[in-house]
C-alpha cells in the first residue's frame, strides 16, 4: 500500500520490550486491530500524527505507522491490574494474529471467474446519475462518443425513478422519466461508442423513490423512514426487489453485470419483525444480498451482480469469507477522498483479496463535495483519482477488474441537485484522461485534456490546479455543455456579488441592521446608496435568470430547469428584494423618535 504522506510514529506500550508485541508481524497486526476494531484501551495506545495534505487544502489526515523492528517501546510505570489487563490484550490480539493466519492458509485459492482474465483490459466506466435530473437524451449522442475517445469503456446507469416501470411499479417512475424508446436509444449511442452498458437497481438501502409512496410503505424497515426496506419481509424480496430488477433487466439484455447497490443501509435490524429473528444485522444484511445475488445469477445466467463495499469494510476476514458472497457478487471499493489509504488500510485489501475473485474501486468527478455544489472542484477531484492510481499499481493480491467514476448529482432522492452534468464535463473528461493514462506525464494529459474540451490554442491551464480548482477561464472552449458551465460562471460571480453586498449593508455598515429595521431608525441618504446598489443586482439576476433557463432547456426539460433556477437563483433574488423592502420602509419616513429609542 503506497502512502501519500509520511506517517507519524506510533508508540505501542508494552509490559515489557522483549514481550511477544515485538515480533514484527504480531506488531503490526496490533496496530492495524487497534484502529480497525478500537481494541486498544488505555494500556495499548497508538499516537498519531497529522500533516497536511496539500498547501492549499485545510483537511488534515492522520495515518498509523508500524514501528520499525529495532524501535523500542514506551515502558510507563505501571500497577500489577496493568500488567494483567495489558498482558490479557497481548493474548488476545496474538490468537486472533494466529487465527487470522491459519484460517487463510487453510483456505482454498479463490476461484477466478473464466468469463474475464486478468489479461483483459481493466473498465473504466463512467457512472451517470439520472435520478430526478434527466439530461436530454440528444447529450448522449455527443458525450458517449467523447468520454470513449478519452478512454471510457463502460457507462453505468443509475435511473431511479427515471426507468419507465410498469404494472405494480408504475407510480415508482417520475411523471418526467425517459419512455422506453429513449432509452433504446441511449443504449444504441453507448453501442456505436464501444460502450458496455451497466444498470444499476437499488436493491436494499437508498428507495426512497418507492418507499416513499403510500402503496410501498408497509415495506420499510423503519415506518418513519423511507430509506431501506425490512430484509426480514419476504415480500421485499419477492414482490418489490425482484419486479425490480426484472423490469430493467428486461431493457438491458446484453448486459454482463448488474450493479444491486446495497450502500449505506443505515437502518438495518431495527424493526420488530427483525429483532424478533435475533439475528446479528452482518446476518441479516448477508442474507438479504445473497438472496438477491443469487436470484441474478439464476434468473440471468452469466451477469455478475456487483455492489457498494461500505457495508463490508468493518467486518472480520473470517466473517466475510464465512458470507458466501466471495462466490456471489463483485464489491465496488468507493472512497471520494484524497486520502484513501487511510480510509483503506492494507489489511482490507488483504481480505478483499482473498474473499472475491475480481475487485472494483470508485472514484468521483462530481457530486462528491457538497450536497449543493454547482461545478466541481477539478483539483479535489484530479487528486481522488490520482491517488486510486497508486493504490491500483501498488496493491497486491487482488484482481481488480475495473474503476468507475462517479458522477452524483443528489446526494440521495430528497435532496436538492449539485453538480450538474454537462457543468461537469470538464472533471469527467480530466479524471478520465488521468485514469486512461496513468504513466503519462500531468503536463501530457493536460494537453490532451485541453484538446478534448476544444479550447483555444491560447488558453494554457495551470497544470496543478491550485490558482482556480474551477478553472473557470474554460468558459472559452467548446465542448459539448460549454455554455452552461460559463453560465454557471456568471451565477458564481453573482452569488458573490449579493452575498458581499448583503453582508455589508446588513452587517458591516450601521443604517441597515436588523435593529434599524425593527426601530425604523435610519438614513434615508445613506439607505438610498444601498437601493442603488441592490436595484442594479436584481436587474441583473433577473437577465441571468432569463438567459440560462433558455440554455438549461438545451440540456433538460423544463422541470429541472425550473427546479436549478428556484434552488440556485431565486433565493439571491429573494434576499435583495428583502433589502429593497426594508429600503423602501425606512425611508418614507421623515421624522424620527428621541432618544432612547424604545
Amino acid at each position: 500500500m503506497v502512502e501519500d504522506s509520511t506517517a507519524g510514529s506510533a508508540n505501542i506500550v508494552g509490559r515489557r520490550p522483549n514481550s511477544m508485541a515485538s515480533h514484527p508481524r504480531i506488531r503490526q497486526y496490533v496496530v492495524e486491530l487497534c484502529d480497525a476494531h478500537a481494541y486498544c484501551t488505555q494500556s495499548v495506545t497508538i499516537q498519531q500524527k497529522s500533516s497536511e495534505y496539500g498547501d492549499s487544502q485545510s483537511d488534515r489526515k492522520t495515518q498509523d505507522a508500524v514501528p520499525s523492528s529495532g524501535q523500542s517501546f514506551k515502558v510507563p510505570a505501571m500497577s500489577w491490574r496493568q500488567n494483567i489487563v495489558l498482558f490479557s490484550v497481548l493474548l488476545l490480539l496474538s490468537l486472533n494474529f494466529i487465527v487470522f493466519n491459519v484460517h487463510w492458509s487453510n483456505r482454498p485459492a479463490v476461484k477466478r471467474h473464466k468469463d474475464m482474465d486478468s489479461s483483459q483490459e481493466m473498465l473504466r466506466v463512467v457512472h451517470l446519475d439520472l435520478k430526478g435530473a434527466p439530461p436530454r437524451i440528444h447529450l448522449f449522442k455527443t458525450l458517449f462518443p467523447l468520454i470513449a475517445a478519452a478512454g471510457a469503456n463502460a457507462v453505468l446507469l443509475e435511473y431511479e425513478d427515471m426507468f419507465p416501470f410498469e404494472g405494480i411499479l408504475k407510480n415508482a417512475s417520475a411523471k418526467n422519466a425517459y419512455s422506453r424508446e429513449e432509452i433504446l436509444w441511449m443504449l444504441d449511442y453507448a453501442h456505436q461508442s464501444g460502450l458496455e452498458v451497466i444498470p444499476l437497481v437499488q436493491t436494499f438501502g437508498h428507495l426512497e423513490f418507492i418507499l416513499k409512496l403510500p402503496e410501498f410503505r408497509h415495506f420499510r424497515e423503519l415506518s418513519a423512514f423511507p430509506q431501506e426496506i425490512c430484509p426480514s419481509n419476504p415480500d421485499s424480496f419477492q414482490l418489490l426487489v425482484r419486479e425490480l430488477i426484472q423490469q430493467v433487466m428486461s431493457i438491458h439484455q446484453t448486459a454482463k453485470w448488474l450493479h444491486i447497490g446495497c450502500d449505506e443501509v443505515f437502518h438495518l435490524a431495527v424493526c420488530e419483525r427483525c429483532t424478533r429473528r435475533h439475528l446479528e444485522s452482518r446476518l441479516l444484511f448477508t442474507e438479504h444480498v445473497a438472496r438477491v445475488a443469487q436470484f441474478v445469477r439464476a434468473e440471468f445466467p452469466g451477469i455478475i451482480p456487483l455492489m457498494w463495499d461500505d457495508m463490508l469494510r468493518q467486518w472480520s476476514p473470517m466473517d466475510l469469507a464465512d458470507s458466501g458472497l466471495g462466490e456471489l457478487v463483485e464489491p465496488v471499493v468507493w472512497v471520494y477522498s484524497e486520502d484513501i489509504a487511510h480510509l483503506l488500510p492494507h489489511y482490507v485489501w488483504y481480505m478483499y483479496g482473498h474473499v472475491f475473485p475480481h475487485v472494483w474501486v470508485a472514484s468521483a468527478y462530481k457530486g462528491a463535495y457538497g450536497e449543493t455544489a454547482v461545478a466541481p472542484d477539478l483539483q479535489r477531484h484530479s487528486k481522488n483519482n490520482l491517488a486510486w492510481l497508486k493504490i491500483l499499481q501498488a496493491t497486491k493480491g487482488v484482481q481488480f477488474r475495473g474503476i468507475v467514476l462517479t458522477g452524483w448529482t443528489r446526494y440521495d432522492h430528497f435532496a436538492v441537485l449539485c453538480e450538474l452534468l454537462p457543468v461537469s464535463v470538464p472533471s469527467l473528461l480530466l479524471n478520465l484522461l488521468l485514469v486512461s493514462h496513468p504513466h503519462q506525464p500531468k503536463s501530457q494529459v493536460i494537453h490532451l485534456w485541453t484538446r478534448a474540451l476544444a479550447c483555444p490554442p491560447t488558453l494554457i491551464p495551470d497544470e496543478s490546479l491550485q490558482s482556480d480548482p474551477f478553472q473557470w477561464h474554460l468558459r472559452a472552449c467548446a465542448f459539448p455543455g460549454s455554455n452552461l458551465f460559463s453560465a454557471v460562471a456568471s451565477y458564481v460571480v453573482l452569488q458573490a456579488q449579493v452575498d458581499t453586498l448583503y453582508t455589508d449593508v446588513t452587517q458591516r455598515q450601521g443604517w441597515l441592521t436588523m435593529y434599524n429595521v425593527r426601530h425604523n431608525f435610519s438614513s434615508p441618504w445613506r439607505l438610498l446608496e444601498a437601493l442603488s446598489k441592490g436595484q442594479q443586482l436584481v436587474r441583473e439576476l433577473t437577465a441571468f435568470r432569463n438567459s440560462t433557463a433558455l440554455i438549461m432547456g438545451q440540456y433538460f426539460d423544463q422541470f429541472t430547469v425550473d427546479e436549478w433556477l428556484e434552488q440556485k437563483v431565486d433565493p439571491l433574488t429573494e434576499r435583495m428584494a428583502s433589502l429593497q423592502h426594508f429600503v423602501h420602509v425606512l425611508v418614507a419616513r421623515d421624522t424620527w423618535p428621541r432618544r432612547p429609542i424604545m
